[in-house]
């Protein structure tokens, strides 16, 4: 998955003997850096200071996330933390999260089987403005 400006790209691979998420220049110009073992499905935020990533292979299921910087050529993460452990895992759909431009909430698929309250059905607005201006007249004086 790219970064939002394209410079990035973070993935899950396990090519250090399990899964882990690591993060590349684009194009490879300076090699790799894992960011986390035992992870995956890496997601970044909009507004191009966070990783997500999901740690799935722990004993707690956890949305993970990592703040970063980038210095000239360089990719600098800090130290992951749990962002929520309470976003469930949706296989096999690897892309079943998405942060928010603003990184304070997710949009996440839900199993229709879990234990919370019932998430079985989509709904999509078209037209939300013209449906607003249905259900709100403006009147301006």
């Amino acid at each position: 998955m790219f970064s939002p400006d394209g410079r990035w790209i973070a993935y899950q691979s396990d090519e250090s003997k399990g899964y882990g998420v690591y993060v590349s220049a684009f194009p490879d110009k300076h090699g790799k850096q894992q960011i986390s073992t035992h992870t995956g499905y890496p997601a970044w935020s909009r507004n191009g200071q966070e990783l997500f990533f999901w740690q799935y292979e722990a004993p707690e299921k956890q949305l993970m996330v990592t703040s970063y910087q980038e210095r000239g050529d360089s990719f600098v993460s800090d130290k992951p933390h749990v962002w929520s452990g309470r976003v469930p895992v949706f296989f096999p759909v690897t892309k079943f999260y998405d942060p928010a431009p603003d990184g304070k909430s997710i949009v996440a698929l839900m199993r229709d089987d879990a234990p919370e309250e019932p998430h079985n059905r989509v709904i999509f607005l078209l037209n939300f403005f013209d449906e607003l201006r249905r259900r709100v007249p403006f009147n301006a004086n």
